[in-house]
């Protein structure tokens, strides 16, 4: 009787292990080919497939890619939305994503920048409510946006999104990602020449999309990662209309950047009011932190109060409130060929937290160990025309070294003595939040070498 008891629980016990190890099966999918069809195996297919399994946020449904699989997936025809907990894992390669998603736009003409979709095919699209990550991937040449996130939980982690499109409509949509709604949380990622779609429609106004993010009404963190050579969008030709940068465009929203290297960056024009090679703040609340911004060109606004309005090179500040703290800004430079770093309008707000360094900043700031008209030259390396040398490190990330002699160097403080929380700033529970759970990274540097005692200013060591 005991032989037939202890016989029946191993049964049982078998069937239990048989069955969770089951269930874990069926909760990963594998990408097994490089067809850009919805054929057996493509990456279309394992998206319709998620789609249909059961998940929750805490146990999404994974899609991997075979072990031995690299390459270039070229698309035949627009990824599925996605209408599940899902999450993309590519390959890794020398540290590098090995798996490329390829929407086959023709790089050398938007025709997205004209209002509408240019031929090509979308990359990822994440439906309200759902809970995504991406990592590992390669993400190019989409018509609209590289992830486009109508109101879900998006993480983007080692990514590098190049020659994507945003869709041109009242409020164009960003280039490489495009957040709505939801939140976004994009950690050690790059964009390249990216381009944001245009506002307006039928000659109406409108915003333009920001070459690499768009952020509205919703949540961000933006962390270790490079954004060289984005071009934001026209922003329309009616009253009201505002071009797109070419980093970030945050409307509505609660952002936070830390660690990150902007160069070289475009802003749109608009008939009205041109963007910062940057960012372009719209009522948003915003804290950047260690961060290196230099030699971004901002546009022009056609129609302005005052005829042309050569918008700033780095950041401008529509409305909304803007936190500084250990920064690099230098060489930025509005449409004129001017320096300007930051710049203020209608109900904008600057807040310092210190130790942070400007060429020029046309509007007062005077925090602690902040210091005013630098040179980018002498802060950070430059080539012998005088513009920005960045330098590949490990893995997909380009960032700019400090000179050595820089003023940078060592004189910026603890992490904790430049957050808004130890200031006492308001609106503080997001941040510290961000502040909470990313610690371990914010004790390194954009390239992981950790901070010293004295850490330097801006997004490097």
């Amino acid at each position: 009787m005991i032989r037939k008891i202890n016989y029946l629980r191993y049964t049982i016990s078998f069937i239990v292990l048989l069955f969770a190890t089951t269930v874990i099966a069926e909760a990963q999918i594998e990408v097994s080919t490089l067809a850009g069809d919805d054929s057996r195996g493509s990456l279309v297919a394992a998206i319709k497939a998620a789609n249909e399994r059961k998940a929750d946020p805490a146990n999404p449904v994974v899609i991997r890619f075979d072990k031995k699989l690299e390459g270039e997936i070229v698309l035949s025809m627009d990824l599925p939305n996605i209408t599940n907990h899902i999450s993309v894992i590519g390959n890794v390669v020398n540290g590098k994503p090995a798996i490329t998603v390829n929407g086959v736009v023709n790089a050398e003409n938007y025709g997205g920048l004209l209002g509408g979709a240019s031929p090509g095919f979308r990359l990822f699209f994440v439906t309200s409510g759902q809970t995504v990550s991406f990592e590992n991937l390669i993400m190019t040449k989409s018509n609209n946006s590289g992830i486009r996130n109508e109101g879900g939980d998006v993480t983007v982690k080692n990514c590098m999104f190049t020659y994507n499109l945003g869709f041109g409509q009242e409020y164009g949509t960003a280039g490489a990602v495009h957040s709505e709604g939801g939140s976004l949380v994009v950690i050690g990622s790059y964009f390249f020449y990216n381009n944001g779609g245009v506002g307006g429609v039928e000659g109406g106004p409108g915003f333009g999309g920001s070459g690499s993010i768009n952020v509205v009404d919703g949540n961000a963190v933006i962390m270790n990662s490079s954004f060289f050579e984005n071009e934001g969008g026209f922003g329309g030709v009616g009253v009201g209309s505002v071009a797109g940068p070419g980093m970030l465009m945050a409307r509505g929203s609660n952002v936070t950047v830390i660690n990150c290297t902007v160069a070289n960056n475009f802003g749109g024009g608009s008939i009205v009011t041109g963007a910062s090679g940057g960012i372009v703040m719209l009522g948003t609340n915003m804290l950047i932190l260690q961060s290196t911004i230099v030699d971004n060109i901002g546009g022009a606004g056609l129609g302005g109060f005052d005829g042309i309005d050569f918008c700033s090179g780095g950041i401008h500040v529509l409305s909304g409130t803007l936190t500084l703290g250990g920064n690099i800004f230098a060489g930025n430079k509005n449409g004129n060929d001017i320096d300007t770093d930051i710049e203020t309008q209608r109900s904008g707000e600057i807040l310092s937290l210190g130790r942070n360094l400007f060429g020029y900043a046309n509007v007062e700031i005077n925090g602690t160990g902040d210091v005013k008209g630098i040179l980018m030259k002498d802060v950070v390396a430059t080539t012998p025309e005088g513009r920005f040398k960045s330098e590949a490190t490990s893995g997909i990330l380009s960032t700019i070294a400090l000179t050595a002699n820089s003023p940078a160097k060592n004189k910026s403080t603890k992490f904790t003595d430049i957050s808004p929380v130890a200031a006492g700033e308001a609106n503080t529970k997001f941040f510290a939040d961000v502040a909470s759970k990313y610690s371990s990274l914010l004790q390194a540097d954009q390239n992981g070498k950790q901070r010293a005692a004295n850490p330097s200013i801006g997004a490097v060591e």
